[in-house]
């Protein structure tokens, strides 16, 4: 019988270290996500991290404060990126139309919200 589209059988020791990998890599990841999300990075430079370039549109949107899932559907929408699009994938005039799409949905802690 023909093996068809298997995956590559590991070493107990390399499911570890891939488990582990996978896991530093989520962690990276939120804590990237909660950092712009407080705030703390702005979007003009979010945008340039190479964490960030592994992200979707949406998802990245979803990052800054005051955007929810709503609003960065619509971010997307007006920046005319298809959905599931990476942040990676942007062409050069949809990556500042995205900064500023945020920039302008953001809501700041003086705003009160």
């Amino acid at each position: 019988m023909e093996e068809k589209n298997l995956p590559p059988t590991r070493t107990p020791e390399q499911r570890r270290e891939a488990m582990a990998k996978a896991i530093h890599t989520r962690r990276e990841r939120a804590a990237f996500k909660a950092a712009c999300k407080a705030g703390n990075i702005p979007p003009e430079t979010a945008i340039e991290a190479p964490i960030a370039a592994r992200l979707r549109v949406e998802e990245f949107a979803r990052s800054f404060p005051g955007i929810g899932p709503v609003t960065a559907q619509k971010i997307v929408e007006a920046c005319h990126v298809r959905d599931g699009r990476r942040v990676s994938s942007l062409g050069y005039m949809q990556g500042p139309r995205l900064v500023d799409a945020i920039k302008g949905c953001m809501t700041t802690k003086e705003d009160g919200q």
